[in-house]
């Protein structure tokens, strides 16, 4: 007898029933088949979870699973589910990435079911973990332990944003005894490696001492060497950096071989603290590595020495940028940016740098004391490097000896030019900036120096996009859902991109919409759409819809989606 597919067993078994009366509750259902993205094999005895996504102003929002369910050996599965609505579904197995499905970069299609239209039959394409490994080797060709190698995913394209990515992915491995490393179950995507190490032999890679001793003698130029930060295939400029592109299953090999140059010094002078004793003690350098693209690249590995006037030498340095605190006992951080060039170590009074640096006073108009800490963002529009504090102390917060209520906001930074973002403020967006001691233009700030004070004005209010989109009259299910904003380019302006993909019936919700005037764009599966490419973009958006956002409204546009 011919086996019956497994949706049609499912059915057959719920007319068995018998057919729901009005007091019986629909059976909500989505059944499929698991399989590999690569080979269209079936994966057996994967793993679902499904849960609601609450609609809504906080985008991205969900319940914990209401129903899980193992697929069978043949990848098949049935989840029930207790109502309509729209349901987020993720599948995993061992070998593969664990996502959502029809995931791409981080954004997924819901499965909507409705009262009439209560069930659901997809394939879930599970794509099979790539990987990421490699050796790294030194000058004689020997293994480079404990080195930290970071690998940081791209953002996807997309237009340019009103504010720069904010947090990319980046993870942290060290090399083994024989200088091997490994990032496995990784997804597809774009990604860039690099290398922070030190020479075995090197002054800076033994044991740190603890400052107050005496100072040790200079080490021998031979061992008082380093290694640069280096990207993948072995550069220091990170704009010559590889960028690996990986598919799913992708297996890529990236060796690196470092050669050592001289160490860098820093020779601080930092402030002295005073014990109730009254004994004068020196806080410990807390040394970070700056990278070019702004991130953190690490805590640096360095020797510190300290004379008996509490003078520290920081050893191991390569050329580059790094942040150094310095925090006491009961006292605040103190904070001081380095940029150090090669050959040239430096000698700096740690109390006249920090006073260098620019205090940047933050408050609101709105005064909200009761709301969440909000998160202000100041990111230096040449090196890209950020800055951020909550509406507490953190680290990188220079506080003043005056009192400050939890709220206050105080940000250190070098003199520059910043965009200022902010985040975490719930239903508030920005609307301009008045300030002390610096310029404006919009959302940008210029600091010349010396302290500053801004004010940050904001709205409540922020509004809503909704929509199904179609192709070629059919819902158009994984589409790319873009509202740009129309004055793109205009520093003036704090309205920024907001993205969707479309669910299984086509619809699409954009929230946390700052006012203003855009343009809504839907393009059918175009995720290999190049999107930063001015001339791309322009021809998409000129197929679009302007739409006028008013603060506080749910704004409901349909659209037809192009093709990719």
């Amino acid at each position: 007898m011919r086996r019956l597919p497994f949706p049609l067993l499912l059915l057959v078994a719920l007319v068995a029933t018998g057919r729901p009366s009005s007091a019986t509750p629909a059976l909500y259902t989505i059944t499929g088949v698991v399989i590999d993205s690569v080979t269209g094999n079936p994966v057996s005895r994967s793993h679902l979870d499904a849960s609601l996504v609450v609609r809504g102003r906080v985008p991205g929002r969900r319940s914990q699973a209401a129903s899980s369910v193992d697929a069978d050996e043949h990848g098949r599965f049935a989840v029930v589910l207790p109502s309509a609505g729209a349901w987020h579904l993720t599948a995993s197995a061992p070998g593969y990435v664990s996502q959502a499905y029809d995931e791409h970069d981080g954004y997924s299609s819901a499965v909507v079911l409705t009262a009439s239209s209560p069930a659901h039959d997809l394939r879930f394409r599970l794509p099979p973990q790539a990987r990421i490994s490699g050796t790294v080797l030194d000058e004689a060709g020997e293994a480079v332990r404990n080195g930290n190698v970071q690998l940081v995913r791209l953002p996807i394209s997309s237009p340019a944003q009103r504010q720069p990515e904010q947090f990319l992915s980046r993870w942290f491995v060290q090399t083994d005894d024989r200088g091997a490393y490994e990032f496995a179950n990784l997804a597809p995507g774009n990604y860039r490696l690099s290398v922070q190490a030190k020479p075995w032999y090197a002054s800076s890679a033994r044991q740190r001492r603890f400052i107050g001793g005496a100072v040790s003698a200079s080490p021998s130029p031979a061992l008082d060497v380093t290694y640069q930060l280096t990207w993948y295939p072995g550069v220091v400029d990170p704009t010559q950096a590889e960028t690996l592109a990986l598919s799913a299953g992708d297996d890529r090999r990236a060796d690196f071989h470092l050669s050592p140059i001289p160490a860098l010094h820093l020779l601080i002078t930092p402030p002295a603290l005073q014990q109730a004793d009254g004994r004068r003690i020196f806080s410990s350098p807390i040394v970070e590595q700056i990278d070019a693209g702004g991130g953190n690249a690490g805590f640096a590995q360095t020797s510190a020495t300290a004379g008996p006037e509490g003078q520290i030498d920081i050893g191991g340095l390569s050329p580059g940028t790094y942040r150094i605190r310095l925090q006491g006992q009961n006292q605040d951080s103190r904070t001081a940016v380095v940029t150090l060039a090669e050959g040239a170590s430096r000698t700096i009074n740690f109390s006249a740098a920090a006073e260098a640096m620019s205090n940047v006073a933050v408050r609101f108009d709105d005064d909200d004391e009761e709301g969440r800490p909000p998160l202000v963002g100041l990111t230096d529009t040449a090196t890209g490097q950020r800055f951020f504090a909550f509406g507490r102390p953190i680290p990188n917060i220079q506080s003043r000896p005056q009192a400050q209520s939890p709220r206050d906001i105080s940000i250190q930074v070098p003199p520059g030019r910043y965009e200022v973002s902010l985040q975490n403020r719930g239903d508030v967006y920005l609307t301009g900036i008045s300030a002390q001691g610096a310029d404006v233009a919009g959302r940008f700030l210029t600091i010349h120096g010396g302290d500053a004070a801004l004010l940050l004005h904001t709205a409540n209010g922020h509004a809503a996009v909704t929509g199904v989109a179609s192709f070629h009259g059919a819902p158009a299910a994984g589409a790319v859902i873009l509202l740009v904003p129309a004055g793109l380019d205009d520093p003036g302006s704090f309205t920024a991109v907001v993205r969707d993909q479309s669910n299984t019936d086509g619809s699409f919700d954009l929230n946390e919409v700052v006012p203003g005037q855009y343009i809504l764009v839907a393009i059918d599966r175009g995720w290999g759409v190049n999107l930063r490419d001015p001339s791309t973009l322009r021809s998409y958006l000129t197929q679009g819809v302007p739409l006028d956002i008013r603060s506080g409204t749910n704004v409901k546009q349909n659209i037809d989606a192009q093709a990719p």
